[in-house]
């Protein structure tokens, strides 16, 4: 496991190694683009990067989720590692130091959609999206609960950056 990693803010002047790292990561533009739409409609809450030796490694995004006339949320994503280095650790380093931070922000709940195996490690589980309208419900659809309190249902409100149609 690599423990010479750091996980900090991400800078301004560091988007295209990010947009480089996403397009690696899923082996296509698209996550690099929402990322850069994210960034534009001002949805971000907080992106990290992770970096060994100056060089980012990994990154993450988490962006607000409205709840239709309700409390907001959060949501994560696009996260991802540089395949020459993942499943060492860094993806855990991002997601332990970023949802620490969503807590202490009093941030209620995080949604995901991404992998089933990887994403329950941290707490995330279907189940807690059960009582929330999308239209992308199913088995990668996740979220977890940092503090109890609203939003405890509701409309899902995703930035447009996703695409996704609000629910009927």
């Amino acid at each position: 496991m690599i423990d010479k990693f750091t996980v900090r803010d991400a800078r301004a002047e560091e988007a295209a190694d990010i947009g480089g790292l996403n397009t690696r990561a899923f082996g296509c533009e698209d996550e690099a683009r929402i990322v850069e739409r994210l960034r534009k409609d001002g949805d971000v809450l907080m992106e990290l990067v992770a970096t060994m030796d100056d060089q980012v490694v990994g990154h993450a995004l988490f962006y607000s989720v409205g709840v239709f006339q309700r409390l907001g949320a959060c949501g994560l994503g696009p996260m991802c590692v540089d395949p020459w280095v993942q499943r060492e650790g860094i993806g855990a380093g991002l997601l332990d130091y970023g949802l620490a931070n969503l807590k202490a922000w009093g941030v209620p709940l995080v949604f995901v959609l991404g992998h089933a195996d990887y994403y329950p490690k941290f707490g995330f589980k279907v189940s807690t999206t059960d009582p929330f309208d999308t239209p992308i419900k199913g088995p990668n659809f996740m979220a977890v609960r940092l503090r109890q309190g609203p939003p405890m249902a509701g409309k899902l409100i995703f930035p447009a950056a996703f695409g996704i149609p609000r629910s009927a």
